[in-house]
């Protein structure tokens, strides 16, 4: 194995969800947000739409005002510092550590300045919006392996998603679902195996 790829969300990042606290802010209910914004998801994560043209729509479907970034302004995230211990004892063994994470300018710009830089940890960074795709397709994997010159079969998938886990899998990639009950074991039991 020679490279691998963590996700942000969930997995590096904790806290990351904005849908209730932009839900409550539109007045409208949390599931039928979260529906409206599964159409245009891939959307924003490939970077083709912006968070200002979301925001105009929901202003024309919903008849409100958004006159601020309400994406960044309910981003909060926490850095799982617990993951990073990972990554640098995975680098010190050889390893190369990549992020690999669906995400937007907003938040992103917020991560980007986060205490305690944790994309500092990281040889190299692969946000869905600026390489323009996004998981679980397998051209995000793809895409990042042929950049890092390694074969699909010689990374890792640290992701919460299981459509991205199995997406990965089925391209040959080793994969640690990080969700759930007891997914800090999991995840200590995994790296165990890859360090010296």
């Amino acid at each position: 194995m020679k490279l691998f790829i963590f996700d942000c969300g969930e997995v590096i990042l904790k806290n990351v969800d904005t849908f209730k606290a932009l839900a409550d802010y539109i007045g409208i209910e949390h599931s039928e947000l979260l529906s409206d914004y599964s159409k245009y998801e891939m959307a924003l994560m490939d970077g083709y739409m912006s968070p200002d043209d979301y925001y105009r729509h929901l202003e024309m479907k919903y008849a409100v005002v958004i006159d601020s970034d309400p994406f960044a302004a309910f981003f909060h995230p926490e850095v799982d510092f617990s993951m990073l211990s990972y990554v640098e004892k995975l680098r010190a063994n050889g390893y190369r550590c990549v992020v690999g994470s669906n995400t937007f300018r907003p938040h992103w710009e917020i991560i980007k300045k986060l205490d305690g830089n944790p994309l500092g940890f990281f040889d190299a960074l692969y946000p869905s919006h600026e390489i323009h795709v996004s998981k679980p397709e397998k051209a995000f994997f793809r895409y990042i392996c042929s950049e890092e010159g390694v074969q699909c079969d010689e990374a890792v998938l640290i992701d919460d998603r299981k459509e991205n886990t199995d997406s990965a899998a089925s391209l040959g990639l080793s994969v640690l679902e990080y969700s759930g009950y007891g997914k800090e074991g999991r995840a200590e039991a995994f790296f165990s195996s890859y360090m010296k």
